[in-house]
């Protein structure tokens, strides 16, 4: 794997990375400036889908960027070996920035939800008690009641239908798009594969060019030697 293509698939990566924690950031501030006070719908919640694109993606920076650090290593030269390590190091830094601001929506996700338990608590609290006072007006208000539950819970068994369907489609291309991914560097090894092979190839040609050339080169100085000799003998010889 070359560095320019690590390069592409980090900088792609570090893009998608960007814009879905600036999603995730726009999500609970909408969530913060909400002026009810009930428990938030499921369909509020952040998509588990990319919450776990998120996770794969960082690793993903990572991963280049430990790739991007053993090429630089590999390299010959000083300014190809600087210029690899640079690149190296800017991808950790992505990848550290990036990290530490999608555990920071975490935490301040984990706490508004548990704000939230805590308000609904409160209000179950309140209810039960002004219930327990409410004589006829609470076999009334029970009617009602019953009938805004029964409402309620038919449009929060819908909204878990759907978002369950909305995060099953959404896991599903996302699982598309790492997919095309894998495949897009398999056949980028297979490409550079087949070039080694015919680099090789031309290599051993060339070797045994080399080798042939020598052969014919030592079988001339041989025979030279041989009629030097000769020569000899006949000049002292007679």
């Amino acid at each position: 794997m070359t560095g320019n293509f690590i390069l592409n698939n980090a900088t792609k990566t570090l893009t998608q990375l960007q814009s879905d924690l600036d999603q995730y950031t726009a999500h609970l501030d909408a969530l913060a400036t909400t002026t009810t006070t009930g428990v938030a719908t499921p369909a509020s919640a952040f998509p588990f889908s990319a919450a776990g694109q998120i996770h794969s993606n960082l690793e993903s920076l990572r991963q280049a960027s430990k790739d991007m650090s053993d090429i630089a290593k590999r390299e010959i030269t000083t300014v190809k070996r600087e210029k690899a390590l640079a690149r190296a190091n800017q991808m950790q830094a992505d990848y550290q920035r990036l990290k530490t601001l999608n555990d920071t929506l975490r935490k301040r996700q984990q706490e508004m939800s548990d704000e939230r338990d805590r308000i609904e608590l409160m209000g179950s609290k309140q209810y039960s008690g002004f219930g327990a006072s409410g004589g006829l007006g609470r076999r009334a208000g029970h009617s009602v009641g019953s009938k805004n539950s029964d409402s309620s819970l038919t449009d929060t068994s819908t909204i878990l239908m759907m978002d369950g369907l909305l995060r099953e489609n959404q896991v599903l291309s996302a699982t598309d798009g790492k997919l095309d991914e894998f495949i897009q560097m398999g056949q980028h090894a297979l490409t550079e594969l087949m070039e080694q092979r015919h680099i090789l190839k031309a290599t051993q040609k060339r070797m045994y060019d080399i080798a042939t050339s020598l052969g014919l080169s030592a079988s001339v100085i041989k025979y030279i030697e041989k009629r030097a000799t000769q020569d000899r003998w006949v000049l002292f010889g007679g």
